[in-house]
């Protein structure tokens, strides 16, 4: 919508419009300070309708500053009605218009269009709050871990490993070797590090998980079988 007429906002948040700047707009042949003179007759009150106001800029020639005034947005369309001509009622439609707008802006959004804000205004501040929670996430997962963990992992490596043990009846130190060379080489395949110290928290579920239903491999149940004998002969 074209600016017919500058409309600012005061103190209070009011929408106001230049009393000379409406005179001038509606062609009125009358000094601004006879008609608006006039125009106050109709029952407007100053301070609430309108506020006097002295302008800065000097009648040529010296003089006292101009006086204006800066009129409500329903005065405006008061005084427009009033002049009962083209520009009166072009004047009033632009102020109606006005008016609407701002009320338009004021309503609260409806789902549909605070759906679409989310997905517009605010998609990138979702895709930081995304990201932040990745970047948080992997910290989480690829901290160090707790001692308590990385005991619990420890022990149960070698309860697991006198679990199987005793299937074996009495084994000696090298086969009991030969079992944990097994496991620790299986928990580095599960996992993709090196040594246990590697273990990060991402790992501990896996790890146990693998302990749990941990068998020898048949190379080491041959190996320990092949020890056995040997130890009878």
């Amino acid at each position: 919508m074209n600016q017919l007429i500058t409309i600012t906002q005061n103190e209070n948040n009011d929408q106001v419009v230049s009393g000379r700047e409406l005179h001038e707009f509606l062609g009125v042949k009358t000094r601004y300070n006879d008609w608006f003179e006039d125009m106050v007759k109709y029952g407007f009150t100053e301070n609430v309708d309108f506020i006097g106001f002295t302008e800065k800029r000097v009648k040529p020639q010296g003089g006292r500053p101009s006086v204006d005034h800066a009129l409500k947005l329903d005065m405006a369309k008061e005084i427009s009605m009033i002049q009962r001509n083209e520009k009166g009622k072009q004047a009033r439609q632009y102020f109606i218009e006005v008016e609407k707008e701002l009320k338009q802006q004021l309503l609260p959004l409806t789902l549909d269009q605070q759906i679409a804000a989310i997905a517009t205004g605010y998609g990138s501040v979702k895709e930081e709050l995304v990201e932040v929670k990745d970047r948080v996430s992997d910290l989480e997962e690829n901290a160090p871990l707790s001692a308590g963990e990385y005991n619990y992992i420890g022990s149960r490596i070698n309860q697991r490993v006198a679990e199987v043990a005793r299937g074996y009846g009495k084994i000696t130190r090298e086969q009991r070797g030969k079992l944990f060379k097994d496991i620790n080489q299986g928990v580095k395949v599960v996992t993709g590090v090196s040594t246990r110290t590697q273990l990060r928290a991402k790992h501990f579920d896996t790890v146990v998980d693998f302990t749990n239903n941990w068998e020898p491999s048949t190379a080491t149940k041959m190996q320990l079988r092949q020890m056995s004998f040997d130890f009878e002969e």
